[in-house]
């Protein structure tokens, strides 16, 4: 929930407090449940949090090995499904608990609950002594998909919706990983593929804020941005890839005129967020030609040097256009 939204609850359950309309207990109860607690402590847990299920989810990972052995070949999925079902159901308790005292350990086992579901179908897999794990990862990812988009309706949760709109997102190519010595990579198998599912996601997002959403006190209030961001930052890298290594000029153009679109939608819609992705993958679509046409011809003091004056004389005149439109009657 926006913490707008929750500061005006907040005050409407006082002024229903003070006019009598409901009794000091169950006054106290709604104001614990919307009060925007963000004190260091509570910032601390939300990060012990999160961390905890990092080595939770690697430890499910790193386990399905083991229990894919000789001697737990048929007992690992259902061990895993078993644990997979207690984790989902006490997670949604205490992530749906009216007071929201439990809400950050709730997320943890709702996520461990995925995490163990995804690990029980794969340990199914394997069980059954089939090899072709190219098909049954993506086809595992997408039915954790939707039992995540299931919690997340069902219960009014935004946390298990990020879970499964990524998970799609990784069943249709997405990979990425360590590498070692401080690398990683970030790679997409298709990337045509992968940019219309992040369209439709972008377009499903937008009609799910401007029809769906459009109560401020709806149970689903949110869903929809998650939708939205997630959609534009998956299209963005699609099309930054397929402009690398930049040999054609229509990809490259494309990315261009996405970026320059995104920044007239943001600005006809008064959207923050189309701007704010239009602007910094343009710099990259920038820059990223610079370095594929200059990089060896320029020293690197020079090459730094142009990229620097450039961002100047764009940011200076963005800001010129900005202050104008300030002034104006």
């Amino acid at each position: 929930m926006r913490k707008a939204v929750a500061d005006k609850l907040v005050n409407e359950v006082a002024n229903w407090g003070h006019a009598g309309h409901i009794d000091a207990a169950l006054l106290k109860t709604l104001q614990a449940r919307y009060a925007s607690d963000m004190t260091t402590g509570r910032v601390l847990l939300r990060w012990l949090g999160f961390m905890a299920l990092f080595w939770l989810g690697a430890s499910v990972f790193g386990s399905i090995g083991f229990l894919l052995g000789p001697v737990a070949l048929l007992v690992a999925p259902i061990v895993l499904g078993g644990l997979a079902f207690l984790s989902w159901k006490f997670g949604v308790r205490m992530a749906t608990d009216p007071t929201q005292h439990f809400a950050t350990s709730g997320a943890v086992l709702v996520t461990f609950g995925f995490l163990l579901m995804l690990g029980a179908l794969a340990s199914a897999y394997g069980a059954s002594g089939a090899g072709n794990w190219r098909v049954v990862v993506p086809v595992g990812m997408c039915l954790t998909a939707f039992g995540a988009l299931a919690t997340a309706y069902r219960y009014s949760l935004r946390w298990p919706l990020l879970i499964g709109v990524l998970l799609i997102f990784h069943a249709v190519g997405n990979t990425h990983g360590y590498l070692g010595g401080g690398g990683y990579f970030l790679g997409i198998r298709d990337e045509w593929l992968m940019l219309t599912v992040a369209v439709a996601s972008v377009a499903l997002g937008y009609a799910h804020e401007r029809f769906y959403e459009a109560d401020e006190a709806h149970r689903h209030l949110g869903f929809g941005h998650v939708y939205l961001v997630v959609g534009l930052v998956y299209a963005n890298l699609s099309l930054w890839f397929l402009s690398i290594p930049g040999r054609e000029l229509m990809p490259v153009l494309l990315f261009a005129g996405a970026c320059v679109a995104q920044l007239i939608a943001g600005a006809r819609l008064h959207d923050g967020r189309f701007t704010g992705f239009g602007i910094v993958f343009l710099a990259i679509n920038l820059y990223t030609r610079m370095f594929e046409r200059f990089w060896d011809d320029l020293s690197k003091g020079g090459f730094f040097l142009i990229a620097g004056l450039t961002a100047l004389v764009v940011g200076a005149l963005f800001e010129a256009r900005a202050r104008k439109r300030r002034t104006d009657p």
